[in-house]
């Protein structure tokens, strides 16, 4: 589920951006984002970060974030290929303090039909993970001291205890409301949960609300209500337990 939650992170893809191909290098668009990284949908002046894109001479998407003093809060390269626009074939990510100090990278690829995630602290490798096309993950987990831990996910962000559960969940709970069916109405509604160090939703909202049809997100709300198969807290890089927020969608699809 980390990689349907890629949460959300919101993809940014070439075509989104609307950047003209071929793509000059230089060429680049400024995005206001909530202070949960996202896209604003109020307007320019309700935003908490602001991120700046632009095109490498080598093809790169390039994407600083910078906070409302203009510090810089995160880069990102990522590389697309023109067959997969919305999963890009590698992607690097180095998130600073506040003092501007880099305090992790977080390096993604695609290879032989799996996906590789490796963590860095300090150029120490923290977590070294793979998972295949079902998302089956396995890898390990470098705590600062040295000793090591067997995972089976990216712990440093919160997650389902199983895919196959919360899959069977929905399946057996979700209801397609009767209006969106009537008028044929699809959609993928998007939830933001705040996970905390015991594994417990103590906040939730609703990223896409104000885009979204009304009935499938009061739907959303409804099977959230109904959810208790808990959730795992994403670890500091300590291996601690710590709070953090998780995105991931609900899709609604007539035959």
């Amino acid at each position: 589920m980390n990689d349907l939650v890629k949460c959300i992170g919101v993809v940014l893809w070439f075509g989104f951006l609307g950047f003209s191909r071929p793509t000059h290098a230089q060429e680049r668009k400024i995005i206001h984002l909530d202070a949960h990284f996202l896209p604003t949908e109020s307007g320019e002046d309700d935003h908490t970060y602001s991120k700046i894109v632009t095109v490498s001479a080598e093809g790169e998407l390039v994407e600083k974030t910078y906070d409302l003093n203009y510090t810089l809060v995160s880069v990102k390269k990522s590389l697309f290929e023109e067959s997969e626009p919305l999963d890009p074939l590698w992607e690097e990510e180095t998130h600073y303090s506040s003092d501007g100090v880099p305090m992790y990278t977080e390096f993604k690829y695609r290879k032989d039909n799996a996906k590789y995630t490796k963590v860095l602290v300090d150029e120490k490798l923290v977590l070294d993970l793979i998972c295949d096309n079902s998302l089956s993950c396995e890898g390990t987990f470098v705590a600062p001291s040295g000793e090591e831990e067997t995972v089976d996910r990216d712990i440093f962000k919160p997650s389902l205890p199983s895919v196959k559960v919360w899959q069977e969940f929905l399946a057996k709970n979700l209801s397609y409301p009767q209006s969106a069916r009537n008028t044929r109405t699809e959609g993928e509604i998007w939830i933001g949960l705040k996970i905390d160090e015991y594994g417990e939703q103590v906040e939730r909202f609703i990223v896409n609300r104000a885009s979204s049809d009304p009935s499938l997100v009061k739907e959303v709300e409804r099977i959230l209500d109904r959810y208790t198969g808990g959730f795992v807290p994403a670890r500091t890089i300590y291996g601690n337990p710590t709070a953090a927020w998780m995105y991931l969608p609900i899709r609604f699809r007539l035959a």
